[in-house]
């Protein structure tokens, strides 16, 4: 197996979707996935997965019932608990995010009608 870099800058100039998640490594049980936020996503929680957000690029509130809004900007990061209501909500035109969740989680955990949830690709 050959190990290589892997560019997140790169890999964040090949798309342009927002809340339009794509994988780009898998360790163990879990999906590191880019992102890239505009405006604001949907209300949701997961029951049986925590999730990490990194913010590469802008800034991002993450409002969540109960608690004040998380604030990240550029190298920033924080993990929203499993059973955690949240909501991203882009502060800036465009953000660059990088996830970890485990490998099958859909990105609107208890909201699947929602039109934001989307098929993984591999980048």
């Amino acid at each position: 197996m050959t190990v290589k870099t892997i560019s997140l800058v790169e890999k964040h100039s090949q798309f342009d979707a927002p809340w339009s998640p794509k994988r780009i490594a898998t360790v163990d049980d879990y999906d590191i996935k880019l992102a890239k936020a505009s405006g604001c996503f949907d209300w949701h929680k997961h029951d049986e997965e925590d999730e990490l957000f990194l913010v590469t690029k802008g800034v991002l509130h993450i409002e969540i019932e109960g608690q004040d809004t998380v604030v990240l900007g550029p190298g920033e990061m924080c993990v929203i608990p499993k059973g955690v209501r949240h909501r991203p909500v882009a502060q800036t035109e465009v953000v660059d995010l990088l996830l970890m969740e485990k490998s099958g989680v859909t990105n609107t955990g208890d909201n699947p009608d929602s039109d934001l949830t989307q098929v993984i690709e591999d980048l």
